[in-house]
């Protein structure tokens, strides 16, 4: 089919000024053929096409002078230049009016048939979906025939303001929702409903009925209008309605449920819900409802029964139901209060629990082991540890949790109580490390132990007082490099390498240095060793090395009182001295014979004994090399050792049935004149045999030190932390300062009075003072 430009002056027809009768003849049979879903070809749709834009495209004279379609006067004047054509005036009007009449009988007919036939729930259903799929697609249709109408008339009419007038398909949708829906709005409404309440009841129902007619609502949104008021419809004639049905049929359901089932049965219950709404939210109703369903699920699932879950999570706890845990957490999760709750009953929990498996260590020994004490601290945070990660899911708030509850028994227990001492924690976990990293017959493989290593970091990140495992982790490593006990000297550089990436240098500067002064001295000791060689030394210096080490950085402190070296000794003693004399010069070496050891054989017996004995033991032992007998006051003067300390070796070399004395008494210090006597009827299974065993008075006195230690270092940390902050701030408040000194340290917690006490005794060497008319401001003094 061909036609002519509208703006021709000859209609495509043939025919000149038809009016809108002749035109709707044949229109309006169009229409009927489309609404009736007749078959219409390409053709025929075509003509019905020409048809509208015909009437649209109506040009006539004799209607310029009229008013136009509503009535208003034509305030548009025609335009003539030079012989051109008169403009067009597109008439629209009354086609828009006969096609909205049109659509209103078509649907009073429908709405007829449903009331006249009292069609009900899925029924109702059933007959409203197919209506409006068949109105939908129609009006789809007849949109098309009526394009130039929109695009021309409606469009003009839109911009001019009045609203009231719609593309032809969103008038369709405006006739639907007038003659169609409102009217069956509270059958259709609850029909679904019912039919929802169905499915809720376990029966099968058809969702794709469903979603069609809740679709309808939401298609009854015009495309002209905001977003947001696009779901208008679908809000006011369903949603509500849907919403306050959800509320109402789970309140009864779960206060009926929860009284007659224990509350794991109900969690499964109320989880199950929850999902079958989600899932019906994705199958037929709107995304936008998906929000609000949530939350008035939650509400009426959840939250009106918070006080029952939380008087049933203890017991979810006690009985390890982690998955039942899970399940609550899933459910809680929307209610930040209720978060909150349930994260103070996990942190309590555990707390009780950590404090519980330290009472156990502590009740099953006298003294506490190091490696059970870990141990247990570590059950408790692992088992703690996947419960957050696993049920929890990570969440941030009960990782919090758990982090506070194993700081809290960590550092307080009655391990602590029982000593008195707040750092009781962080020296087992030393002592823990040096057991890992110490040689042994039962030391596992080198990966097992750097697992064990990277657990023990675990614990470390809980202790405050991080500067006592500090002193006695480096006591006891410089231990272990010092007899050379280190099961492997990786494992050494890498636990330094993870406290580092846990304090920082500065709290591993001096355990790196120690590190380094090993790799050192053995570089040294091969010098000295091509030293020896090269001057035709061999006997007795095979065996012999020094490691030597750098001041400050190792826990030990220069003799006070220099001992009486033996002559066996003095030669070597003085060689490596001139060797490094000559390799160093202005370095003295100060030599630490309380550290020092070696290997004595005593050829009088037979099989010969190997002794493996400390320096000072040495010395003694070999007074005896030409003499049986010795009073107590010879050896002393001979050997230059302490009186006291003399006492102890000698009593110790006793104890292990080496030397003897008739007149000797454990409890009470031995006379000058008591004779000591070599044992000559010694005998021992083993040959070799380890005398340096250190004495129980010294390791008791190491720890009390250790600890002493600390505290007086605590004193000059806190002051050089004052000086530092009042030296960039120059003026500060007394409780601003406080605060400042406790946020910079980290590797322990200061107390108030000690901080305050700090401030004074800086005050009286005049670093600081106090600003005149201001009492609680502290001034610096350059």
């Amino acid at each position: 089919m061909t036609y002519n430009n509208p703006s021709s002056s000859t209609n495509p027809h043939g025919q000149k000024h038809k009016d809108l009768e002749t035109f709707w003849v044949d229109l309006k049979q169009g229409i009927d053929q489309v609404y009736n879903k007749e078959n219409i070809s390409k053709k025929r749709y075509m003509e019905l096409y020409s048809c509208a834009y015909d009437y649209c495209a109506n040009v006539t004279g004799e209607n310029s002078s009229k008013s136009n379609d509503y009535g208003k006067p034509n305030k548009k004047s025609q335009k003539s230049n030079n012989g051109s054509k008169q403009g067009a005036r597109f008439i629209g009007h009354e086609l828009y009016k006969k096609i909205k009449d049109y659509l209103e009988q078509y649907l009073q007919q429908c709405k007829t048939q449903i009331v006249e036939k009292g069609f009900q729930d899925e029924i109702l259903l059933d007959y409203y979906t197919k209506q409006w799929s068949d109105f939908k697609f129609g009006s789809k249709v007849l949109n098309g025939i009526c394009q130039y109408l929109n695009r021309h008339w409606v469009k003009r009419k839109r911009e001019e303001g009045n609203k009231k007038v719609y593309e032809i398909s969103d008038l369709a949708l405006v006739q639907w929702k007038e003659h169609m829906l409102s009217p069956l709005n509270y059958q259709i409404t609850r029909a679904i409903l019912r039919l929802i309440e169905k499915e809720r009841n376990g029966e099968v129902v058809n969702s794709g009925l469903l979603k069609t007619a809740i679709d309808s609502f939401v298609q009854l949104g015009l495309k002209g209008v905001e977003p947001e008021q696009r779901l208008q419809v679908y809000s006011q004639h369903f949603e509500q309605h849907f919403l306050q049905e959800t509320t109402s049929y789970y309140t009864s359901e779960s206060m009926l449920f929860i009284q007659q089932n224990p509350i794991p049965e109900y969690l499964k219950k109320a989880e199950r819900r929850i999902a079958e709404e989600r899932e019906r939210c994705e199958k037929y109703l709107h995304e936008s409802t998906r929000t609000e369903l949530d939350f008035r699920c939650t509400q009426v699932l959840v939250e009106q029964h918070l006080e029952i879950f939380y008087s049933d999570f203890q017991n979810l706890l006690d009985d390890d139901r982690n998955e039942d845990i899970g399940r609550m957490y899933r459910l809680v999760m929307g209610l930040p209060v209720g978060l909150q709750y349930l994260k103070q009953l996990l942190e309590d929990h555990i707390l009780r629990e950590g404090l519980k498996a330290v009472q156990r260590i502590h009740d099953n020994s006298d003294s506490i082991d190091p490696k059970n004490y870990v141990q247990a601290l570590l059950d408790v945070h692992q088992k703690y540890s996947d419960l957050v990660l696993g049920a929890f899911d990570r969440c941030t708030l009960f990782v919090q949790a758990l982090d506070k509850a194993c700081s809290g028994f960590v550092n307080k227990n009655c391990a602590s109580e029982a000593s008195n001492n707040s750092g009781k924690s962080p020296e087992l976990l030393a002592r823990y490390c040096n057991l890992l990293l110490k040689k042994s017959a039962r030391n596992p493989e080198e990966e097992e132990i750097e697992s064990v290593l990277n657990s023990v970091m675990t614990i470390f990140k809980y202790i405050t007082e991080k500067d006592v495992f500090q002193k006695f982790y480096r006591s006891l490593l410089a231990g272990r490099l010092v007899n050379d006990t280190s099961v492997s000297h990786d494992l050494e550089g890498s636990m330094i390498s993870k406290l580092k990436q846990a304090c920082g240098f500065e709290y591993t500067s001096k355990l790196q240095k120690m590190y380094t002064d090993t790799h050192t001295s053995k570089d040294l000791n091969d010098r000295f060793q091509e030293h020896c060689r090269s001057n035709q030394i061999a006997e007795p210096y095979q065996g012999f090395s020094v490691m030597i080490l750098s001041d400050g950085s190792w826990p030990y402190q220069r003799p006070s009182v220099e001992i009486n070296i033996p002559a066996e000794l003095r030669s070597i003693h003085d060689r490596f001295s001139q060797f490094y004399d000559k390799q160093h010069s202005g370095r003295k070496l100060s030599w630490l014979y309380t550290q020092s050891k070696g290997e004595l054989e005593w050829l009088k017996k037979k099989p010969n004994h190997r002794f493996q004995c400390s320096t000072y033991q040495m010395t003694i032992l070999l007074q005896y090399k030409y003499r049986d007998t010795i009073t107590f006051n010879e050896l002393q003067t001979n050997t230059g050792i302490e009186r006291e300390r003399l006492d102890q070796l000698v009593k110790q070399l006793m104890k292990f049935n080496v030397l003897t004395c008739s007149a000797a008494n454990q409890d009470s210090p031995m006379g000058g004149d008591c004779e000591v006597c070599l044992n000559n009827d010694y005998s021992n299974r083993k040959i070799r045999v380890n005398l340096a065993v250190p004495l129980k008075n010294d390791i008791k006195a190491e720890s009390e030190q250790t600890h002493q230690s600390v505290k007086d270092d605590r004193m000059w940390v806190i002051q050089a932390c004052i000086v530092r902050i009042m030296k960039s701030r120059k003026q500060l408040k007394h409780s601003l300062l406080i605060a400042e000194v406790m946020k910079q340290l980290q590797n322990f917690q200061p107390s108030i009075p000690g901080i305050k006490k700090t401030i004074g005794i800086l005050m009286e060497k005049d670093f600081i003072a106090r600003v005149e008319g201001e009492n609680d401001t502290y001034q610096y003094l350059a």
